[in-house]
């Protein structure tokens, strides 16, 4: 039995055991699934088009419905993981994109699977916020970042997976197969969180339910750490404020709103790189295939990135390195214009690019982890989320207005490498909070 710390000050200075690890090696897996969601509908489009005769215009707005799902989904679950729990969240969130992703590749027609995108984008955006607030959850102090950087680097893995082994199987079947590999990836996490990702002490000791001492027991023991014979008194356990209001109280209102216009600056930027680069590769008079690879080659870029951020964030704060990884984005992505003249060229500052871009949506988790006290971490992490994926939405939207006005690459790089940027400098006015 335990008789000198309770289990948070245990599960925060003591050595991470095994059962630790392999929560926020699931939560990794979760957010793989993201990348891999947002991929597969750039691999079905063109059989979606061809099978249905869609027009480029309609389908620019089936690829967007995902986003407003995800936004949703962020925003709504990202609270309910703060109310209800992480572990309820976790599985709620990957029944809803398993049943997503089944129903868009049985879709008879483009409303059913418009339909289908916006209901899978409302589970993937519970899931991001869930799994960030997991796995802080799960951590101790020395590798809190570290971890939550990984998870979230999970996005750069599946999209880079995707791009690897979804391409040879759309040789052989038909564009429905993204789909169902999809809900059939999905639903095979779900008896890995039922089976292996127990509710956080956090939570329990934060909301009390019934049984919630017997509970945590287990789960202390489970985790290979002391048990506690008693909770402390329930006034400690209720000092964080609770509730998506409290994420504007007092000093979180500054932090919030710091991270809200940062997170949507730099989204926007990412988005218009990934999704802009092919087009701008194929306008050079290159294939679709060389213009596939360079995206490829920046995705493998994004995961060494978001792999070395986490690793570093160990020895470093996270806000400055956050702060030199916006910035550096944003130098990447002004100047990739100035290195057109070879696909190679290409491929090298576009990996380079990837490294900073990447690490720095990966590295966004972590300052999450940093900022907000557990009680809001769910209901910080989906709101900043939630209204960030409006970046997702102007990032690729903005530059189409641009070029229309004849405005050369150059300068439209420019405009939109600035969203990093700034963010950059928001960044580094957020200060930690104690967890």
């Amino acid at each position: 039995m335990n008789t000198g710390a309770g289990p948070l000050e245990t599960l925060q200075h003591e050595p991470m055991s095994a059962g630790q690890w392999y929560v926020v090696a699931i939560c990794i897996g979760i957010l793989a699934l993201d990348g891999y969601d947002v991929l597969s509908i750039a691999f079905a489009a063109p059989g979606i088009t061809e099978e249905w005769n869609v027009s480029k215009a309609t389908l620019g707005i089936v690829l967007s419905l995902e986003l407003m799902g995800m936004a949703l989904g962020s925003i709504i679950m990202g609270a309910l993981a703060d109310s209800r729990g992480r572990r309820p969240t976790l599985l709620l969130g990957l029944i809803i994109l398993t049943a997503g992703m089944l129903v868009a590749g049985m879709a008879p027609n483009l409303y059913v699977l418009g339909a289908a995108r916006v209901f899978t984008g409302i589970g993937i955006g519970g899931l991001l916020a869930a799994a960030t607030a997991t796995s802080s959850d799960f951590c101790n102090d020395k590798n809190r970042s570290l971890a939550v950087v990984l998870v979230a680097g999970g996005f750069a893995l599946g999209v880079y997976l995707g791009a690897t082994f979804l391409a040879p199987l759309l040789r052989e079947y038909d564009w429905r197969v993204t789909f169902y590999l999809g809900a059939l990836l999905s639903l095979g996490f779900i008896p890995l969180v039922y089976l292996l990702v127990p509710e956080s002490i956090t939570y329990l000791e934060r909301k009390r339910p019934q049984g919630a001492l017997e509970r945590i027991q287990t789960i202390m023991k489970r985790l290979g750490h002391s048990v506690p014979d008693s909770l402390p008194p329930i006034e400690a356990s209720q000092a964080h404020p609770v509730g998506m209001a409290s994420l504007f109280k007092s000093g979180l209102g500054l932090i919030t709103c710091i991270l809200l216009f940062a997170y949507l600056g730099n989204v926007g930027t990412y988005y218009y790189f990934v999704k802009w680069i092919p087009m701008i590769v194929t306008d050079l008079g290159y294939s679709s295939s060389e213009a596939t690879n360079v995206l490829g080659v920046i995705s493998l870029g994004g995961v060494i990135g978001s792999v070395g951020l986490s690793i570093i964030a160990r020895f470093l704060p996270i806000r400055l390195l956050m702060a030199l990884c916006l910035v550096s984005a944003a130098i990447g992505v002004a100047a990739f214009p100035y290195f057109t003249e070879t696909l190679q060229s290409m491929k090298l500052v576009g990996f380079v690019t990837g490294l900073f871009i990447f690490a720095a949506i990966s590295g966004f988790f972590g300052l999450f982890a940093v900022s907000y006290p557990s009680s809001l971490l769910g209901s910080g992490t989906g709101l900043v989320l939630g209204i960030g994926r409006g970046g997702a939405v102007l990032g690729p939207m903005i530059p189409g207005f641009l070029f229309a006005t004849g405005m050369m690459l150059e300068n439209v790089a420019i405009i939109m490498a600035s969203g990093s940027f700034l963010a950059g400098l928001l960044v580094l006015f957020l200060r930690p909070q104690k967890l």
